[in-house]
């Protein structure tokens, strides 16, 4: 009889084992998906431009009269940047520029940009 017990416990472990809990639904709110975006900002002091890269173009920005003085604070650098993403985002007539006239306007652009397509915002 002790040996019946046994057997029929090891016989429930096992089955108890084998078998699998059904899937849960999750019914909470929907995540949106991941998006990330990066400009990287360069001023170029000698022609008075500032640059930015996105993903698949390089800006060129000349800076106002005004603005030659504020690039040089953090206050000012950081509207001068948000002043060139809404020019940016607002999708306007800009200018290509060629990878030759760039390299002549300036070596340290013409690096900075790449082989990326340069455009001139303003």
């Amino acid at each position: 009889m002790y040996s019946f017990a046994i057997l029929a416990c090891l016989i429930s472990t096992a089955v108890a084992m084998s078998t699998t809990r059904g899937h849960h639904h999750h019914t909470g709110p929907t995540h949106s998906p991941d998006r990330n975006e990066a400009f990287v900002f360069h001023y170029n002091a000698q022609t008075q431009t500032m640059a930015v890269k996105t993903h698949r173009h390089c800006y060129l920005y000349t800076l106002s009269s005004a603005e030659h003085t504020s690039v040089h604070t953090n206050t000012g650098l950081h509207s001068i940047e948000k002043t060139m993403i809404d020019l940016i985002d607002a999708h306007g007539s800009f200018s290509t520029v060629s990878l030759h006239d760039l390299n002549t306007m300036s070596h340290d652009l013409s690096h900075f940009c790449g082989h990326l397509t340069t455009m001139k915002i303003n």
